[in-house]
């Protein structure tokens, strides 16, 4: 059987399946902390806040299911470590939203600056493009657009870190006259991001292990 094969086999249509669902919960995620992100009425805030938690409790489930059928499979589409690696970092960018939009609403962050606009932005750009990674492998896309796919989603974390890099110097700038309790909230929301950002570069790395394996 050729790598190929090997990589699309029947015995893989499992994960494939669960890969999907994360696929899809992230996807409804990006697009739920997007509206969060541009939303100022605080009521409707918890409400979307209520809606990513669940998205998140429900991604927890998929990811479990996910490695309850690595334990129970000897046979799996690509390497175990890297399903392993995979659904760790797909699940820790889930987290990482999720804590980011709990920020966003307990330190009352307001999003109306053009940075953090334009984060926000990429990130959902980002999300789905991993979205449609991930349903390329199971849908048995070519090999050449996945790459494609991941070249751009490399770009696109790229871009969220330089924004993050920018709105930190901008925080600690000597002209700056905020005050200082705020400083300390916005640092603290900034590593988050950067957090979110260092996870996103995690799944576009195991996603090219996958692809240079078995391409």
């Amino acid at each position: 059987m050729s790598s190929i094969s090997k990589l699309f086999a029947t015995s893989g249509k499992k994960f494939y399946s669960l890969f999907g669902e994360v696929a899809t919960n992230l996807h409804q995620m990006g697009g739920l902390y997007l509206r969060m992100a541009k939303e100022d009425d605080r009521v409707k805030r918890k409400s979307l806040l209520d809606e990513i938690e669940a998205m998140e409790n429900r991604n927890d489930n998929v990811t479990h299911k996910l490695f309850v059928e690595l334990g129970r499979n000897f046979i799996t589409p690509f390497d175990r470590e890297d399903i392993h690696t995979l659904a760790t970092s797909l699940d820790d960018i889930a987290d990482y939203i999720w804590g980011t939009a709990k920020q966003m609403y307990y330190y009352d962050i307001d999003h109306h600056n053009a940075s953090i606009e334009d984060f926000t932005n990429q990130l959902n750009n980002f999300i789905e493009l991993l979205a449609k990674a991930l349903l390329g492998l199971q849908n048995r896309r070519n090999m050449a657009d996945l790459i494609a796919i991941l070249n751009d989603m490399r770009k696109v974390a790229s871009a969220c870190d330089h924004i993050i890099s920018e709105l930190l110097f901008k925080l600690f700038d000597s002209n700056n006259n905020m005050d200082a309790i705020e400083v300390i909230k916005l640092t603290d929301h900034y590593n988050m991001l950067q957090n979110v950002c260092n996870k996103c570069g995690d799944s576009v790395n195991v996603l090219e292990s996958v692809v240079i394996k078995y391409a």
